[in-house]
């Protein structure tokens, strides 16, 4: 069995791929590529490389590369997109990078910065608190989760580590800093010596007149190293700006413009002009939008997961105000206190009030995570992507949610489905597809559930049946679509889990996250890897065969 170029390229690319630009010459070239691959199931390739092709290399093709679910213009690295202010982008971002596992207990370790930044991360955080003195004399900043009985790493170990990655990617975009600082002043001088003479030309050191104008893009901070965290008030300040040293990752106690019972009264400025001067965005307490806008571009907020559906429900109107506030300035956003466990949130609804720095728990590999690596596979994985233009607000009239879509998945096959852990032995595996759309709702969801994990988002699944004993090449073959209702494609995330069944609980095997905004329609492929983001080893031939439309 053979088909012809023509056959190919109208039948199936032009009707059935919807890629209504692909030429004949193109079909020849592939045709050409697809005949020199060396496959030891398939039979000889026809004297004419460019006129046909067999049955096996039309299933290598489907299964390959070149037929990605994915746009590949979207993987691509658009260096161009990186000219415009910081603010315009999201930003891949770590929460408490140090710890490898709960809030409370778990082992800090500088291998988790290094794991982080290899992962994409461009966002770090670094909680630092006094240590001991050396032997002789100097005062050890350390950095652990303070309060809590989880270990504790020097500061200076976690910079030489990011030095180490710095030097080995001259190129890469700016690597952000989140201070969180806990330290004394004898400390704080020696972060920022420590800071100075370890990253000395990475470091990037903002003049005072940068700190008033638009942020610098990713493309001017390119092989920098930007440092977030506190600087003190200028005189002329109001006196509750922030004066404290540490970035507060606490549920403030004003939310626009409402205060609580405490008095307010100035704080004695704790930070050290020596660190402060090293500065770029300065961390701010949130009161209401209408006063933050106001506020120099260098200075940000940082908001607990809660209070983000907090200042949502107070008002639709904080809704756009938000994206507003975020065209020019950033914000950062975390897990709630009550994680211990070290689960994450949901990083859409932040992205989608156009919030930057939406920090996730790395060291946890959870569905959350996993639309973390995907939304950032984006751009080239450079850790920034570019925020649409309605999350920006730059399109009059144009709602996030004005261009909704009707997304409709079939699953059709995969192969070399690994099993549970990666192991090589075990018995054989009964694979099922989990299908599931993550999205942002235009209006507050009243009869949200717990699944739910807000009012403001959703999550709809969708199962095929689980095959007995066949891991190697299952067949779901749907004979329907499962069609999805998507209200705001460009934030949107579809997450595809192959799982194990079984009497008890079912093993996650193998998954991979898409944003909507990036599939491409078809019968497609889309290579999985484990939850760490592995796809070698026993994920190297780890592959779904799906139908997209919309």
């Amino acid at each position: 069995d053979t088909v012809s170029t023509n056959t190919f390229l109208n039948d199936f690319m032009k009707k059935k791929q919807h890629e209504s630009d692909t030429e004949i010459s193109d079909v020849q070239v592939l045709f050409k590529y697809l005949n020199e691959l060396d496959l030891t199931y398939a039979g000889e390739p026809p004297s004419d490389m460019e006129g046909s092709i067999d049955r096996a290399r039309f299933e290598s093709f489907l299964f390959g590369q070149k037929n990605e679910m994915w746009d590949p213009d979207r993987l691509r690295l658009n260096q161009a997109s990186l000219d415009k202010p910081m603010s315009h982008y999201w930003v891949n971002t770590s929460h408490n990078t140090y710890l490898t596992g709960d809030q409370l207990k778990s082992e800090s370790s500088v291998q988790m910065y290094m794991a982080a930044m290899q992962r994409g991360c461009k966002c770090l955080e670094l909680d630092c608190w006094d240590g001991e003195n050396d032997n002789s004399g100097v005062p050890v900043p350390v950095v652990y989760h303070g309060h809590t009985l989880t270990s504790k790493i020097t500061f200076s170990s976690i910079i030489r580590c990011v030095k180490g990655y710095m030097d080995s990617d001259p190129n890469t975009y700016p690597m952000i800093l989140s201070l969180e600082n806990h330290c004394s002043h004898p400390f704080q001088e020696v972060m920022a010596k420590v800071l100075k003479e370890t990253l000395g030309h990475l470091l990037y050191v903002p003049d005072k007149e940068t700190l008033d104008k638009d942020l610098p893009s990713p493309e001017a901070l390119r092989g920098k190293v930007v440092i977030k965290g506190k600087r003190p008030p200028e005189p002329d300040d109001a006196p509750d700006d922030e004066a404290d040293s540490s970035d507060g990752e606490e549920e403030e106690k004003e939310v626009d413009g409402k205060k609580d019972d405490k008095k307010d009264k100035p704080k004695k400025v704790k930070v050290l002009p020596v660190l402060a001067n090293l500065t770029l965005l300065n961390g701010t307490h949130y009161k209401s939008f209408e006063i933050s806008k106001t506020i120099p571009p260098s200075s940000m907020h940082s908001i607990g997961e809660s209070k983000i559906t907090k200042i949502l429900d107070k008002s639709s109107a904080n809704v756009p105000l938000w994206r507003e506030y975020n065209v020019n300035h950033l914000t950062r956003t975390y897990p709630a206190g009550v994680r211990v466990n070290s689960s994450n949130y949901n990083p859409t609804l932040a992205w989608s009030v156009g919030c930057q720095l939406v920090a996730l728990n790395f060291q946890t590999n959870d569905s959350n995570m996993l639309m973390n690596d995907g939304r950032f596979k984006e751009n080239g994985g450079c850790g920034y992507v570019l925020k649409p233009a309605n999350v920006m607000g730059e399109e009059p009239g144009e709602s996030l949610f004005k261009s909704g879509m009707k997304l409709k998945i079939r699953v059709i096959g995969g192969t070399g489905m690994p099993k549970p852990g990666g192991n090589t032995t075990g018995e054989t595996i009964d694979p099922y597809v989990r299908v599931t759309v993550h999205d942002v709702l235009a209006e507050k969801n009243s009869k949200a559930t717990e699944e739910d994990q807000d009012d403001w988002t959703s999550k709809e699944h969708h199962e095929t049946p689980y095959i007995n004993d066949n891991g190697f090449c299952p067949v779901w073959d749907e004979k329907s679509f499962k069609e999805f209702e998507v209200q705001a494609p460009n934030v949107a995330m579809v997450v595809f889990a192959v799982l194990d069944k079984d009497t008890g609980f079912d093993d996650r095997l193998a998954a991979a996250a898409v944003p909507v905004s990036c599939l491409r329609r078809g019968i497609r492929s889309l290579t999985l890897s484990d939850y760490h983001g592995k796809d070698w080893g026993p994920f190297d031939f780890v592959h779904l065969l799906v139908e997209i439309d919309f």
